[in-house]
């Protein structure tokens, strides 16, 4: 008998520990080498622990006549999976009903009030006179540039004006023009006090 069948016949086959399954797992697979029905079910795990956060909301019904497209499941929370392209953090109903359509002159008139301040704060920490003096002066024809210069035209206008209704048209936008100058004027004269001139 040969040493290698001697040997053999001393391991008893059912007594030895359980043999490791081990793979080639290669570095650039983002499913790390596991089966269809493993990544079926982990996706699965990441969905629900997903909507974990979500589950007395997915208990309230939908209204009948509001079923959000592609639920189809009669909640107002889409069941969408991981791969599906509706999935988002943003198709919730919630985040829909705050959303309103982009104004561009509010968001210009936010910008041009950031601007008035940031020249304010700037006014305010210069100790220089001259460099004060400079900054007031931006300051300004910053307001003149964006509303008085459009004020001034509209006035001239609303004068020379014999029709009523467009008459009335050039006033309202008058006193929008001098609502925002006098808002500009508060600003300023919140961050950048008279009493900080003198400094």
């Amino acid at each position: 008998m040969k040493i290698g069948e001697q040997v053999n016949t001393w391991i008893i086959e059912h007594e030895l520990p359980v043999r490791a399954k081990l793979k080639v797992v290669r570095v650039n697979d983002p499913d790390y080498g596991l089966t269809e029905d493993e990544i079926a079910d982990r996706n699965e795990f990441i969905r629900c622990e997903l909507m974990k956060d979500f589950w007395l909301l997915m208990l309230i019904p939908d209204h009948p006549d509001q079923h959000c497209k592609g639920c189809g499941s009669g909640f107002f929370i889409g069941d969408y999976g991981v791969f599906d392209f509706e999935y988002s953090a943003f198709n919730t109903m919630d985040y829909h009903r705050t959303r309103r359509p982009f104004n561009r002159y509010s968001y210009a008139i936010k910008i041009i009030l950031e601007r008035v301040r940031d020249l304010a704060i700037m006014h305010s920490s210069i100790s220089d006179p001259e460099g004060r003096l400079d900054t007031l002066r931006r300051y300004e024809a910053f307001v003149d540039c964006k509303f008085r210069d459009r004020l001034n035209y509209l006035v001239n206008r609303y004068r020379n004006e014999f029709d009523e209704e467009k008459a009335c048209g050039l006033k309202q936008k008058i006193a929008v023009l001098n609502t925002r100058i006098r808002e500009c004027q508060s600003i300023w004269e919140r961050f950048a006090p008279p009493e900080n001139w003198d400094r």
